[in-house]
């Protein structure tokens, strides 16, 4: 802001007084002072001693400018109460300098009161959360422009007005005081100090909680002449802005936040990275549609009314790889238990899945052949026992004379040739070393018998090749049975194992 004086004065000694304070303006805005040069941009001041340019002037005025007229008072009497002063035509040179001192210091305390003012005004406007001033009997001074926009009303409206208007309750209610912050005005200004209270509040739109911070307010005299109150809303957890969104980013897990109506709110960066959306804004990401589209369930969802939460396995393919996560989406409830929104977390259990699965397969598993083991065998035919299948028994013949007579090492060599030829033979079944040299075979349907003579003598071809010393040769035998799934779990065994052996009887020299 510039101040610029248009001196239309014939007296010589008034120019150079004026002219004189150029480069000692105390002004804070510029201290360079015009001289016969307005400028739009200006904070203006006329200094003549033309009653006709007075008149001309005041008719003619602009917002930012003020008129001096140096003369008789008699001249300008019916324009007095518009102009800045009326100073004496003629008087020493130095009271006209302390006149014009004090009033630059005058203009100087008049531009730093609008500066202040604005500072003010600029500061409580940008700030997201609810500013008023109020007087000590609680009527609103002044308040911000969120303010305004939470109980839908101008500044001017809220000016001079009280709690019940400005909310939009009936007198009835405010008096009663349920929800109305009558007493902690009181407290803040008895206390004399900031104070924080936790605040319930009935609006025209439902019940609201407050977390109001409130500090009571001095006049010149140190006499409290009202208070300031900065409430921040928390009804909502999407209120809860800076510190809400550093404790998203403190979770070790991919999380995301979505109100009542799934639309998301925040997500922290491990939940980016996963989505790949790392540095980029959330924009209009859809949680729901991204976990329809990427991710397969696992098993059945568990909801706990209770805990007001549900939970679910689902498997991601990140990079190509098989990710297994526990998805945990979790109702948030508003200070008065209605749900205001819900918080995602993503409970990366690759690595358990994936140790699980290797204990299982230890469990499970011939550490010897990698097929299924006894065990494993026992339980499929105890979980299946009323479904079709065709069961093989396969036992090596003169596997112990190897083991005798060529070591436990060649013997080993031979286990797992033979369970290779299995599998290349029955790539259908499940195949199972029950102990020694003894396999199984199950296929999962009737598989007619020829057919699987067929393919046992296939596999006796293939496993008399494993081994051939002189005279000496490995061969299996095997025995077959069926079910439809109407048979006796330990009959179809034993049909099997007799079969087997008859075979090894009729095979033997």
């Amino acid at each position: 802001m510039k101040l610029n004086f248009t001196l239309r004065i014939a007296s010589e000694e008034d120019r150079k007084i004026f002219t004189g304070f150029r480069t000692v303006c105390p002004l804070m805005w510029d201290t360079s002072i015009s001289v016969d040069s307005p400028a739009d941009d200006a904070f203006e001041v006329l200094v003549t001693d033309d009653a006709s340019e007075v008149t001309k002037a005041l008719q003619n005025s602009r917002p930012l400018s003020e008129t001096i007229f140096i003369g008789d008072m008699a001249a300008v009497e019916k324009w007095y109460g518009m102009l800045l002063d009326v100073w004496p035509k003629v008087e020493s040179p130095e009271t006209r300098k302390l006149r014009v001192e004090k009033l630059l210091k005058n203009l100087q305390t008049r531009f730093d009161a609008w500066h202040y003012k604005n500072l003010l005004t600029t500061t409580i406007d940008s700030v997201p959360e609810l500013i008023w001033f109020k007087d000590s009997i609680g009527a609103h001074m002044m308040v911000n422009q969120e303010f305004c926009k939470t109980v839908h009303k101008t500044k001017e409206d809220i000016r001079g007005r009280g709690h019940y208007y400005i909310w939009d309750i009936s007198e009835e209610e405010y008096k009663k005081g349920e929800f109305v912050c009558m007493e902690s005005e009181t407290d803040t200004m008895n206390a004399g100090h900031t104070c924080v209270f936790d605040e319930p509040l009935k609006t025209s739109e439902g019940m609201k909680q407050l977390k109001t911070y409130k500090t009571p307010l001095y006049d010149m005299f140190g006499k409290i002449m009202g208070t300031v109150g900065v409430a921040h809303d928390v009804t909502d957890f999407g209120n809860m802005g800076l510190e809400l969104s550093i404790l998203v980013e403190n979770i070790p897990f991919p999380l995301i936040l979505c109100d009542k109506e799934w639309r998301t709110l925040k997500m922290n960066d491990t939940f980016k990275k996963l989505v790949g959306m790392e540095g980029a804004p959330i924009g209009n990401f859809s949680y729901r549609d991204w976990i329809s589209h990427n991710m397969i369930p696992m098993g059945e969802e568990k909801v706990d009314t209770r805990g007001r939460s549900r939970e679910r396995e689902y498997v991601l393919n990140v990079e190509g790889q098989s990710h297994y996560f526990i998805v945990i989406e979790q109702e948030i409830m508003d200070y008065f238990q209605n749900v205001s929104g819900y918080f995602v977390i993503l409970r990366d259990v690759t690595m358990a899945h994936n140790y699980e699965r290797m204990i299982l397969n230890e469990a499970n598993t011939d550490a010897l052949t990698g097929l299924y083991n006894r065990r494993y065998f026992e339980d499929f035919l105890r979980n299946n026992a009323n479904k079709p299948m065709t069961l093989i028994y396969l036992d090596l013949d003169r596997f112990k004379e190897i083991n005798d007579n060529y070591g436990h090492k060649r013997g080993d060599e031979i286990l797992k040739g033979t369970a290779k030829f299995i599998l290349d033979c029955f790539p259908d079944g499940l195949v199972a070393r029950l102990g020694g040299d003894e396999f199984t075979v199950i296929t999962e349907k009737l598989v007619p018998e020829h057919e699987v003579q067929e393919r046992c003598e296939e596999l006796n071809k293939r496993i008399c090749t494993l081994f051939r010393e002189g005279d000496f040769s490995i061969s299996i035998s095997y025995g077959i049975s069926a079910t439809n799934g109407n048979r006796n779990i330990d009959g179809l065994l034993r049909e099997a194992d007799d079969r087997m052996y008859e075979h090894k009887r009729r095979r033997s020299p």
